[in-house]
Order: structure tokens, then C-alpha cells, then sequence
């Protein structure tokens, strides 16, 4: 019986002891879950804090002061590379291996990024497939996009037109909306800030340097359209002189020299004249002796000295030849039989002086005449270029067929589309035009539908020359009473009658009451309105004055004495943008790798310390081809689902397998104990 009672005390000892053990395994497996769980909260974390930290340095780089994102995009090639050489030999024979040689000016533009502007949100370095030895691809501020992913149509590559790569560089996956479009050959000398760039108040900055090269000798851009006719630019290089030579629609701007019987050609439909509010001819500024100067000095195209005494020249000889007309018409009849050949011979002369880069900024400007009309425009600095990518597509559309016939050439060609030239033109030069009813707000300041006396006066203070004179003041009015008079009261009972109040009004006013339905039903107002300020830019921008104090532009040779020369005026001066263009003889090796020494000790000078951007020197990149390092790319990536892959169904076999085997492994775990 004791024996009986032993053995139930024992296997109720024994059973608690289980029941202990197995209440602690499982307390000890919920603490190891909820431990593991509690770890991989902590990492995600972690990595999440990490990410939105490094999201947030580089928002704070793009939101400098409120600024929008903006990327850099840089086009580079390595023209020593030789698969490169072999590809480029397929299509030309007499490849110069100088065009493309690399100096590691890139390497040392980001480094000059990185310090000079590091609000730069990412950096896009666009190749033909290839990648810079010391690039660090595992920096999340830089991506290598090739040709291949850009090009909308395969048959333009393989391309070694700057030209056509720049076509499709807005065309970046997740690029911002406005980016700095950089060459390697600039670095930046001085801190570069968004406001350096664009402003919301005046739009982008541009930074223009000289004017458009001449069409022709001794013919500047300024001769062309201007209304008078010049023979040595009636070629087909100078575009006839914009048609001043044409008899059925010459503008002869000195109409007293030339008597009564000139005529006047209607402007082209592109282009927006603006003309003065009507004044009836009731005062005379200048006398009539005076009418020609005043035109030369009120000449659309005058923008510099030089040019003003270009023109003043030429009127003083047309005046002469108003002296002699039998000796003028001979002239003009030997003139007009060899015009043929003369611009045959200015085409061969061209083609044999001036460079591809030369032609093909005539090439765009004569473009943007056929579409804008004739005016003096100006090439741009060798600076960092601000693009919008609507406003590039925008341009693109606009000039499609010169952008396509640009993307597919394989070399730099005359007729090439100059791309930030021709994009900088097109911004300048697009307009927007207003309703009446729009131009009727702006100067009702009140918000009250109808103009006080006081709004009237700003109106014609915009419209009329300064100081106001009586007569002015007296045709408005009289123009308003007669539209008011010819309106009538035909609708009284269906309008809403708008009262002006009395202290709106001058003591000696006679005006009626100025609705915007008057304004707009008065055709001589409204087209007043529409001339003077109908037509605006669509685009807000601002020539920046400060070109010369943000730019440096150099053109090393193989002459080492000059190389030395400017770049120590380089570093007297460092400046915003700073270009170090090469223009290298081949046949003069050995001086041409002193250049080289000289311009690498340059650089060395500004930024010796390795940015981020770079690994370090004793690395080196694996894969120097993009498809190389793509298919990398993908093994790297397949090898790590499959590992993650393995992994988890481990894990997930070994929790099955304690689940199941839970009593067995208890049992153990009490006869260890």
C-alpha cells in the first residue's frame, strides 16, 4: 500500500515536472520569437531611418531654399577605349584619336560639384555603353545611363554626334523636371547656387556671349530683314537679305531719300509687330528732316555701338547714292545679274573656312528666322545649361523634322540642330497672346468692372511716349465716348449697369463709364489693347549682365608656353563655370602629354581631396562596358533570390519540425536535466 502510494507521488512529481519543463519551453520559444521578431522590427527599422535619411540629405540638396529637384546630367565618352576605336573606324577611316581623348576632367568636374554645388539632388553620366574606372556604382547619387536606353529609335546608334546625343537627354528615366546639362570639360571655380540659375520672380538665366556669326563677309545678322536692301548679302547664305531685296516687298526705312513711290512689305505672318495706339496725327515730335535718324536710332535690330554705327555707315552712303541715281542703278543692275554667282562662290569659300560648329549655329539661326523673323541673336557661354524637359519637348515638337534629321547623323554635321542654342532661342521667343477681356483686368487694379480715371492714365501712360500730352489724353476720350455713343442703349434693360464712383473720376473728366463689355465691343480699343499688349512671353527669363564675371572659356594647343599662360589666368580668377576646351595637334605627341601632366597638376590644384563619387585609388571597376556590368547586375541578383529563396524554406521546414516533434524534444530536454 506505502509502495502504492510512493509510485502515485513519484508519476505526479514526475508529470508536474513535465508540465514545467514544457511550460518553460514554451515560454522560452515565445521569448525566442518574440526576440527574433522584435530584432527584424528594429532592423527594418533601422534600414528604413537610413534610407529616409539619405532621401532626406538628398531632398536637402534639391530644396536649397525652397528649390525644386534638380539633377546634373553629364555626357562623357573615353576615346582611348579600344573598342571604341574600332567602332568609330567602322564609319569613318580618318578618326582624329585626339576628338575624344580623355583627360579624367569628369573625375574632377564632380569633384568640383560636390563642393561647389552639392545641393545637386543626382548626378547622370550618359555614355555610349561605357564606365569610368574610378566611378563608384554603388554611390546612390550617380547612375550611368547608356545610348541604347535613350534613343528613341535603334537605327541612330551607334552615334559620336554630341549633337544627336543631346536630342534625347531629357529622355532620363526619373530625371527632374529641370536639370544642369554639364560637358566634363567645366568645372566649377566658385560656389554655384539654384539662384545663379533660375528665380521664380525672373525665370531662367541666360548667360550669352557673342553674336551669331556672319552670314557672309562684312554682312552681320543685324543687315538682315532690316528693310533696306544690301547687295553683297542678297545670297543664299543670308537668306536674300530676309527679302529687302525683293522689288514687290521692299521696306525702304529713309522713304524721303528715296522718294514717295517705296513701298512697304507686310511683316510675315509669324511675326508680331507692335503698334502704337492710333493718335491721329495730332502733334509732330520731330520735324521731318529729322524722321530718318530717329528710324535708324529706333531700328529693331540696334543692340550694341558697333552696330548702331554699322547702320548710321550705311545710311550715309545710301544717301550718297540718293546723289547719283544713274550710278546707283548701274550698280544695282551688275549687282543682281552675278548675285548666282557670287553665292556660289561664298558657298565654296565657306565650306573651306569656317568649322562645322560655325555652319551649324548659322544653320539654327537662319531656322529660327523662318519661324521668329530676322534679329540679331547671340550665342550662348560656355556655362552650365538650365533645361526644362516640358520646354524641351515643346522645342522638339516645334522643330521636328530638324531634330530628326540631327539625331540620325552618325558625326557632327553643318545642318545640326545647336541644342541649347536653339532651345534658349525658343524660349526667348515663344509668345502667348492675350483676350481683351484679360488685358482689362490687369488694369482694372480696383477689381471694380469698370476703369477709373486714374487706370486710364496708366493705360496711356504704357501706350504713349512720355511726358502725356493733352492731345492723347483727349483722343481716348473721345474714342470711348464715340464707341459708348455707337453701343448705345440698344440693351439697357438686359445689362447690368456698372456706376464709376465720383471721387474715381478727375474734376475735368468726360468720360463715360468703362465696362470691360465696352472695351471689348470697341474695335479701335481693342485693338489698340491687342497691339500693345496682346502678345507676351510664354516663358519667363533673364539675360544675366554677369557672363563675364561667371565664366572662364580656354583653348589649350600643343604650345606649352600659352597652356601655362591661361591656366594661370585660371587661377588668378577662378570663376563660376569654368571651360577647358583641347584643341591638340595629333602630330605633335610628346608636347601633347606635357599638356596633359600640366592640366592634371591643374586640376589637382582646385580638388586634390577624392569626392564621393570615386572609389579609392587602390580600386579599380571591374566591368568597364554597361552590358558587362548589367549582366553582373542580373547573376548578383538571381544568385540572391535564390539564397533568400533557400533560406526561408529552411526556416520554415525547422518551424514545422518543432512543431511537430514538440513533446520528443521536451522529453530530451528533461532527461538532459
Amino acid at each position: 500500500m506505502r509502495l502504492r502510494r510512493r509510485w502515485h507521488r513519484r508519476m505526479r512529481r514526475t508529470l508536474e515536472k513535465i508540465y514545467r519543463l514544457k511550460m518553460q519551453s514554451r515560454r522560452k520559444l515565445a521569448m525566442l520569437a518574440v526576440f527574433g521578431c522584435l530584432c527584424m522590427i528594429f532592423w527594418l527599422a533601422g534600414h528604413q531611418l537610413l534610407t529616409a535619411s539619405d532621401g532626406h540629405d538628398s531632398d536637402s540638396h534639391s530644396s536649397y531654399k525652397g528649390c525644386a529637384p534638380i539633377d546634373a546630367v553629364y555626357t562623357w565618352v573615353n576615346g582611348t577605349d579600344p573598342d571604341f576605336l574600332e567602332t568609330i573606324r567602322r564609319f569613318d577611316t580618318k578618326y582624329d584619336q585626339t576628338r575624344f581623348d580623355d583627360k579624367n576632367e569628369l573625375k574632377y568636374s564632380l569633384r568640383s560639384l560636390e563642393k561647389h554645388a552639392n545641393w545637386i539632388r543626382h548626378v547622370y553620366i550618359v555614355t555610349n555603353g561605357q564606365i569610368p574606372s574610378w566611378l563608384d556604382l554603388n554611390y546612390d547619387r550617380v547612375t550611368v545611363v547608356p545610348h541604347e536606353v535613350l534613343a528613341p529609335d535603334p537605327s541612330q546608334l551607334p552615334t559620336f554626334s554630341s549633337a544627336s546625343i543631346e536630342t534625347f537627354l531629357h529622355r532620363i528615366p526619373k530625371l527632374s523636371k529641370r536639370f544642369l546639362y554639364l560637358n566634363d570639360d567645366i568645372f566649377l571655380g566658385a560656389p554655384l547656387f539654384p539662384d545663379d540659375l533660375y528665380t521664380d520672380s525672373e525665370g531662367v538665366s541666360i548667360y550669352q556671349a557673342w553674336m551669331v556669326p556672319d552670314c557672309a563677309t562684312d554682312c552681320p545678322w543685324t543687315y538682315i530683314g532690316d528693310g533696306a536692301c544690301d547687295q553683297h548679302c542678297n545670297i543664299d547664305a543670308c537668306q536674300f537679305d530676309g527679302g529687302d531685296c525683293n522689288e514687290s516687298g521692299a521696306v525702304e526705312l529713309h522713304s524721303e531719300l528715296h522718294g514717295p513711290a517705296a513701298t512697304v512689305m507686310p511683316p510675315p505672318a509669324d511675326h508680331t509687330p507692335v503698334h502704337k495706339f492710333p493718335n491721329m496725327g495730332l502733334q509732330k515730335l520731330f520735324k521731318s528732316s529729322s524722321s530718318n535718324f530717329k528710324e535708324i536710332m529706333r531700328h529693331k535690330n540696334v543692340s550694341t555701338l558697333l552696330e548702331l554705327r554699322r547702320i548710321v555707315e550705311r545710311f550715309n552712303k545710301d544717301k550718297l547714292k540718293s546723289l547719283n541715281p544713274e550710278q546707283d542703278a548701274s550698280i544695282l543692275v551688275s549687282s543682281n545679274s552675278s548675285t548666282t554667282a557670287n553665292s556660289l562662290l561664298h558657298q565654296e569659300e565657306f565650306k573651306s573656312t569656317a568649322n562645322i560648329y560655325t555652319r551649324s549655329l548659322i544653320a539654327t539661326n537662319m531656322l529660327l528666322n523662318r519661324h521668329y523673323g530676322f534679329k540679331a541673336r547671340y550665342t550662348l557661354a560656355h556655362v552650365g545649361f538650365l533645361i526644362d524637359r516640358d520646354i524641351m519637348v515643346a522645342m522638339q515638337q516645334r522643330f521636328q523634322q530638324q531634330v530628326l534629321q540631327t539625331a540620325h547623323q552618325r558625326f557632327r554635321a553643318a545642318t545640326d540642330l545647336q541644342y541649347a542654342f536653339a532651345y534658349y532661342s525658343f524660349l526667348m521667343s515663344e509668345t502667348q497672346v492675350m483676350s481683351v477681356a484679360e488685358i482689362f483686368d490687369e488694369f482694372d487694379t480696383d477689381g471694380s468692372g469698370t476703369w477709373s480715371d486714374r487706370e486710364v492714365r496708366t493705360l496711356l501712360a504704357r501706350i504713349y511716349s512720355l511726358p502725356l500730352d493733352w492731345s492723347a489724353m483727349r483722343f481716348f476720350e473721345v474714342i470711348v465716348q464715340n464707341c459708348s455713343a455707337s453701343m448705345g442703349h440698344q440693351e439697357k434693360a438686359n445689362t447690368i449697369v456698372h456706376s464709376t464712383l465720383v471721387y474715381e473720376r478727375y474734376e475735368d473728366s468726360n468720360l463715360p463709364t468703362i465696362t470691360r463689355e465696352l472695351v471689348c465691343r470697341c474695335s479701335v480699343l481693342a485693338e489698340a489693347l491687342l497691339a500693345n499688349f496682346g502678345v507676351r512671353p510664354k516663358y519667363r527669363f533673364h539675360i544675366s549682365p554677369k557672363r563675364t564675371l561667371h565664366n572662364n572659356f580656354m583653348m589649350i594647343t600643343s604650345n606649352l608656353t600659352d597652356v601655362v599662360d591661361e591656366l594661370d589666368r585660371i587661377r588668378r580668377n577662378p570663376r563660376k563655370f569654368n571651360c577647358i576646351n583641347d584643341n591638340l595637334d595629333p602630330k605633335r605627341g610628346d608636347d601633347n602629354e606635357l599638356v596633359r601632366h600640366l592640366l592634371e597638376d591643374f586640376y589637382l590644384s582646385f580638388f586634390p581631396r577624392r569626392s564621393k563619387f570615386e572609389l579609392p585609388p587602390e580600386f579599380r571597376n571591374r566591368y568597364v562596358s554597361w552590358s558587362d556590368y548589367q549582366r553582373w547586375r542580373r547573376r548578383k541578383r538571381a544568385v540572391l533570390v535564390v539564397g533568400y529563396g533557400v533560406s526561408l524554406l529552411l526556416v520554415v521546414f525547422l518551424a514545422c519540425l518543432l512543431c511537430q516533434h514538440k513533446a520528443k524534444i521536451v522529453r530530451r530536454c528533461v532527461q538532459c536535466l
